[in-house]
């Protein structure tokens, strides 16, 4: 067998044969000669192979390369696939300097492909490469209306090894797609995300969290409420780029990210100019009469304050509520709002490598009849006046091959309170008379600086990016209140309890916050990348120093990153609200409890004061851990399933005391457990749709929060929170139909009915706290819309049919045991039918 192969190489062999006659001598001598030129050919074969072997390796190329976007900012997470012969493919991602590498590349002729969401795709890009390294540089564009039947959309998922972090990420197009009850309301977009939940009273809640223990950063700011924490801000959702919602495995440069955390990202300029509006027709309302009903204009403009270098954008919207609440008489069952908001941003690349930008957003709202509701009337509502302005600047700059970000930003907001007149305000188990018994003036501020260094790609045992940074913030809060009375009678009419207040009505409050971090993200293997980094947190108030370790594990199990594992764990700080503390600077209240005849009082008043601890508090913190496997099959489906448990501990809550004092602890113990399951499908440039379920539980070892104005005279309990949802089931997707160039989309929410607590006409818990729950949540939203144009422009027009089944989903309930009529259930939106014009953008 041997010998036939070195035959077909030209290489012969020979057998010895009988040498002891002259023909014998003659054989040998010429099988000598044939082992002599085989030995000779064949060291030569050998000595071509290898010469063509180096041949090889001289014409073997590397690439890397740079992806910015239209403004020259780095692009991290880009999926960057490289493809050449006939199925030669190799698949890398760009850091977060926005650099790639892609090593053992053939000489010669490739095709370049670079995808993420929100950006428009570069579909084989011939990119032309000699032997040895090369370097190239790729500018992804933002996804704009105008230019989407040209361009080819990014898939609406990724599988990124270098990404621990549990994320949800929705772009422009998902937020103009998506039909939900109140398109103008960037929360109502939020909802959409299967980690965001909305409570019954409007506010949401990421991964089962208290609103303060999310993070939400603006451009790269936090804008959380500088006194609460909460999300407070409002802005032109036509701005948004893209809202990315991270619940888990996030790493060590989220500085408050005790839950999770919230980035919103809003457009810039470029160097086309750009306009668009919506809903700029008002609407009127024949309920109870003629009004002026709901408006909700919305203009966005951008453009080159000089070509290339420098470039602006702006978004304002206002706001025209109208509300009718069919329960109350005639001429008290209406409640208007007004507000406006206006976001203007500007960029200047001073030099390529140095990029300096600035933003300036403002808010302002009046709500003349807040709390109207079935159970508080017109009377008892208050008039709300408010207003904010944040501030903030950033400078990028290249260094070497290291990125350094320093930025600073002010954020400064008040709200006042107003109510309809003097009357004593009277509270009985199933609605409430007279005026409002507060009022009440706040202003909060919060001053915070910024820093970030970012390493380019360095290779020392496997691959390594750097990243460290530093932030500190300092916050005031300021609060004056008057508070007259509050009555509470029974069913009868008599009363029942005598609530006044006294001491000082006015307090000012400051905190500082400094914070810093280092992570280092290795990749030893191909399949195998680790994520470190550890954070130090100090807070004044607190007066202690949290570290804080993050660690995290991806394997990529194939070759081509079809499929992921992720494995991650960290500790995350909670910083201590403002408005918590402030409980112990405001006034003192007393309750004076009455017989069954309300005439007669029964023991001696309770005397009710928040009290701080002698010395300092602990620090508040959670440590979280995240399980998740992605995977995409066949050509354009992503499926995936994820577990995530926060245990939070260390928490701050009021704890009455046998004296009738609330001290604030910090025992709280918070726990989410939840189990993910989802499924998402691109059917082409337009076509989607996206099933997520979720099994979760929010539960508390203190589910109480009392304060002055709401009370509840029992100890804390264990139990649900009031924003937990076991089970929850959301869909949303879109496509064209083949009639008249329609786009039909939907988006369906169901989850398990939100738990709440029953009392008595004594303010104490009937039963065991929030062991009640409202009915399930149901809601199917559906839309069509047409574009076409009309005077040179393009428009499109919606129509929407929000809650279509008409399912009963109520927002409010009679908790009160002593009310004949506990237990109803009031508030639903019912049916509601919305038109959204939208004059696309035009450049």
């Amino acid at each position: 067998m041997i010998s036939n192969r070195l035959r077909n190489l030209g290489i012969t062999t020979c057998i010895d044969g009988d040498s002891s006659n002259a023909a014998g001598n003659q054989a040998a001598v010429r099988c000598s000669v044939r082992k002599f030129l085989g030995k000779l050919a064949y060291v030569f074969l050998l000595s071509t192979l290898a010469w063509s072997g180096v041949g090889a390796q001289n014409d073997a190329a590397s690439l890397q390369g740079q992806v910015v976007d239209e403004d020259g900012h780095p692009v991290a997470r880009v999926e960057v696939t490289a493809r050449w012969g006939v199925n030669s493919t190799l698949t890398v991602f760009t850091d977060a300097a926005g650099k790639f590498q892609i090593p053992q590349l053939p000489a010669g002729r490739i095709q370049l492909s670079l995808s993420k969401a929100d950006f428009f795709r570069i579909e084989n890009s011939p990119v032309d490469l000699k032997p040895g390294a090369n370097d190239s540089s790729f500018t992804l564009n933002h996804e704009t209306e105008i230019q989407q039947k040209v361009e080819v959309r990014s898939d609406p998922a990724q599988i990124d090894p270098a990404t621990t972090s549990h994320q949800e990420t929705l772009v422009e197009h998902d937020i103009v797609n998506t039909p939900v009850p109140a398109s103008h309301d960037l929360q109502q977009s939020l909802i959409t995300i299967p980690n965001v939940v909305q409570d019954q009273s409007g506010a949401i809640h990421v991964a089962g969290a208290r609103q303060g223990q999310t993070e939400i950063l603006l451009d790269g700011f936090e804008i959380n409420d500088p006194a609460n924490g909460t999300f407070t801000p409002r802005l032109n959702v036509d701005a948004v780029q893209a809202a990315t919602v991270e619940s888990g495995g996030y790493g060590a440069q989220y500085a408050h990210a005790g839950a999770g955390v919230l980035t919103l990202d809003t457009k810039t300029g470029d160097d086309k100019w750009r306009f668009g509006t919506t809903n700029f027709i008002p609407g009127f309302s024949l309920q109870d009469g003629v009004h002026f009903g709901n408006w909700f204009p919305r203009v966005t403009f951008s453009g080159p304050i000089k070509k290339g270098r420098a470039w602006f954008s702006g978004a304002v919207s206002a706001q025209h509520s109208f509300d009718v609440v069919p329960q109350l008489p005639s001429g008290q069952n209406i409640s208007t709002l007004w507000s406006g908001d206006s976001l203007l941003r500007m960029q200047v690349k001073i030099t390529p490598r140095n990029i300096l930008q600035a933003s300036f957003l403002y808010n302002r709202l009046s709500a003349p009849e807040t709390g109207l509701g079935p159970f508080t009337p017109l009377p008892t509502t208050t008039d709300s006046e408010s207003g904010r302005y944040f501030v903030s600047a950033k400078d990028q700059i290249w260094m070497g091959r290291t990125l350094v970000s320093i930025g600073a930003a002010v954020d400064e907001g008040w709200n006042n309170l107003t109510p309809q007149g003097n009357a004593t305000y009277v509270v009985t188990p199933d609605t409430a008379s007279g005026n409002y018994f507060q009022t009440s003036m706040e202003h909060a501020h919060r001053l915070q600086f910024v820093g970030d260094v970012m390493t380019d790609t360095y290779h020392l045992w496997g691959s390594h990016t750097f990243s460290a940074g530093w932030n500190a913030d300092s916050l005031t809060l300021f609060q004056q209140a008057a508070r007259g009375q509050i009555d509470y009678e029974r069913e009868d009419g008599t009363l029942a309890d005598q609530a006044t207040f006294f001491g000082p009505n006015a307090f000012h409050l400051s905190n500082t916050q400094l914070g810093a971090y280092a992570q280092d993200q290795w990749r030893p293997t191909h399949q195998l990348i680790f994520s470190a980094g550890v954070r130090a947190d100090w807070d004044r108030l607190a007066g202690h120093i949290l570290g804080e370790p993050r660690l995290a594990m991806n394997w990529v199990p194939i070759g081509d990153g079809r499929m992921k594992f992720t494995v991650a764990w960290g500790e995350h700080y909670q910083p201590l609200n403002l408005s918590i503390v402030g409980q112990a600077l405001d006034q003192q209240r007393m309750d004076v409890f009455y017989d069954s005849t309300g005439t007669t009082p029964v023991g001696n008043p309770e005397i009710t004061t928040f009290t701080l601890p002698a010395g300092h508090l602990g620090q508040a913190r959670s440590q979280n851990t995240n399980l998740e496997w992605n995977a995409k099959i066949f050509q354009r489906t992503y499926v995936g399933a994820a577990f995530l448990f926060r245990d939070g501990r260390d928490g701050y809550a009021w704890e009455l005391e046998s004296t009738g004092t609330f001290l604030l602890q910090n025992d709280r113990e918070d726990r989410y457990i939840a189990g993910e399951v989802w499924v998402k499908h691109s059917f082409g440039n337009d076509r989607e749709i996206a099933v997520d379920y979720t099994r979760s539980h929010a539960t508390s070892s203190q589910v109480l929060d009392p304060t002055l104005a709401s009370l509840v005279f029992n100890s804390q309990e264990s139990g649900p929170e009031v924003w937990d949802a076991p089970n929850r089931l959301i869909s949303h997707g879109w496509t064209p139909l083949p009639w008249w160039k329609l786009l039909v989309s939907y988006f369906f929410d169901w989850h398990s009915g939100f738990p709440y607590s029953a009392i008595t006409d004594q303010q104490q818990l009937f039963g065991v706290a929030n062991s009640f729950r409202y009915p399930n949540y149901l809601s199917l939203n559906i839309g069509l819309e047409k574009q076409f144009y009309f005077h040179k422009h393009e428009w499109a027009v919606r129509v929407s049919s929000d809650n279509i089944t008409g399912h009963n989903n109520p927002d409010v309930v009679v908790n009160n045991v002593d009310a004949p009529n506990f237990g109803t259930f009031s508030g639903t939106a019912g049916r509601a039918f919305t038109v959204r014009i939208r004059l696309i953008t035009q450049n």
